[in-house]
């Protein structure tokens, strides 16, 4: 009999948030996660550049990124000789500190008895500190030792849980181990319908983290789901369907970032009251004032794409400008972009069909152009960026003069159709991004000084 292929009813469009060193799975379940995994400091560029004996001052000075970099060097021999038992000291000096990523580091080392006596109990004891500082890996690790009973009582629905919270921080092992745990039973309920759906999420988020590549972790989900899928009564696979969008739902949730608040407007001033008529000229009413221009000529209505894939990537765009949505405008309208649609068109009014169309894109650009006042007219090349602090070379002080002398320098050179405001809306974070592309500069759509003098020394070969 023809076997039929695994169900594809999930199809992330954002990029998993947490992409963590996984180790080849094993049958049975998914391995715990890695130290390599926790030793990355926020400031991840300047680190592992930074010479040794600066790395060193800096952690003597309690500065914790560095006890962790430093920790990290010497248990690695990353650029000095292996010293597994000072890394673990300068681990142990920055979890005192309050570091998290140090905590779970920690853990790791006592679980696995690498430079310390391997201890579980004391091994929770640092996953638990790190997972209330929450560190997904940590609350995926304390989960397997929940799950098996080491360092502490067995509790089955306790790993669910805290499974379930690493996974919807983008942690692809604790998806795939929700799925064994579901599919074998005995720390929780055998539940066939749970596991198809926890493998297809884990198979589905662990290729869109690797951009399509098949890692073993990904094999392994697609296998045993297809081998369940085969096993199952046709209303087991229904029941895997719901539960698996409401699962992939409440990771998109999670893992999108929460909308900016709406600006404030203040209400206009009253106009003055006009002067007393003083003779019969200027009693005479005055001539109604000309309309702007803005209110005379309307933007015009964008052009709808032709392809199905660019009307896809159009209204993913808009979506992403107005940060209902995270990633990339792939073209592919998985559930994360149809849960994006939905939500903007309940809080637009519009019925709630999740599907992309015309109608939702007219409406996103609508929105978006709410963001950013257009220019009626095109502001001379001469004029110098607003602001009191601003001039027309030099990098303003105060961060809304800067965005104003960006903004202007967009203008001048017809990459942005809006008047300088000082904030940063889509339509200014478009014409950055164009200008980066043409330049071939790091699309950011970010303001910043590098940015403001590439953009004059382009105005000066222009004429400008």
């Amino acid at each position: 009999m023809r076997r039929k292929p695994p169900r594809r009813f999930l199809r992330p469009v954002l990029l998993v948030a947490a992409a963590f060193g996984v180790a080849p799975a094993p049958a049975h379940s998914a391995p715990p996660v890695s130290i390599a995994a926790s030793d990355t400091p926020k400031d991840a560029s300047a680190w592992p550049a930074m010479p040794i004996e600066e790395l060193r001052h800096r952690a003597n000075g309690n500065e914790v990124a560095a006890m962790e970099e430093l920790g990290r060097r010497l248990l690695a021999a990353d650029g000095v000789p292996r010293d597994v038992h000072t890394g673990t000291t300068w681990f142990q000096l920055a979890a005192n500190a309050g570091s998290p990523m140090a905590a779970f580091t920690l853990g790791v080392l006592y679980e696995r008895g690498i430079s310390v006596d391997r201890d579980s109990a004391k091994a929770v004891d640092w996953y638990r500190k790190a997972a209330a500082g929450n560190v997904a890996a940590a609350k995926h690790n304390l989960a397997l030792m929940l799950r098996d009973g080491r360092g502490l009582p067995q509790d089955g629905p306790k790993a669910i849980e805290l499974l379930r919270e690493a996974a919807r921080q983008g942690m692809t092992a604790s998806m795939f181990t929700l799925g064994d745990m579901y599919e074998r039973g005995g720390a929780v309920l055998k539940d066939p319908a749970a596991a198809l759906a926890w493998f297809s999420i884990a198979n589905q988020f662990e290729l869109q983290a690797n951009k399509g590549g098949e890692t073993p972790l990904a094999k392994s989900a697609r296998t045993r789901g297809e081998a369940l899928e085969q096993a199952i009564s046709g209303a087991d696979r229904e029941r895997a369907d719901k539960i698996g969008k409401e699962e992939f739902r409440q990771i998109v949730v999670a893992l999108t970032p929460p909308r900016p608040p709406p600006r404030s407007t203040l209400p206009p001033m009253p106009a003055p009251p006009p002067a007393p008529a003083t003779n019969a000229a200027a009693a005479a009413p005055s001539p109604a004032p000309a309309p702007s221009a803005a209110a005379e000529e309307p933007l015009p209505e964008p052009a709808w794409p032709k392809t199905a894939v660019d009307q896809v990537k159009a209204v993913q765009q808009a979506l992403i400008d107005l940060q209902r949505l995270r990633g990339k405008a792939d073209g592919a309208a998985g559930p994360a972009t149809k849960t994006a649609i939905r939500e903007f068109e309940k809080s637009a009014g519009l019925p709630e069909t999740g599907q992309v169309s015309r109608e939702v894109y007219l409406a996103l650009v609508k929105a978006k152009a709410q963001h950013d006042v257009p220019s009626s007219t095109p502001v001379p090349a001469s004029t110098p960026a607003p602001g009191p602090d601003s001039d027309a070379s030099a990098w303003p002080a105060k961060g809304a003069d800067q965005i104003r002398a960006i903004q202007q320098l967009l203008v001048e050179l017809k990459l942005l159709k809006a008047e300088p405001t000082g904030t940063v809306g889509p339509l200014t974070r478009r014409a950055i991004r164009d200008y980066q592309r043409k330049s071939g500069l790091k699309e950011t759509g970010e303001p910043s000084q590098a940015l403001f003098e590439s953009l004059k020394a382009t105005r000066a070969k222009a004429g400008g």
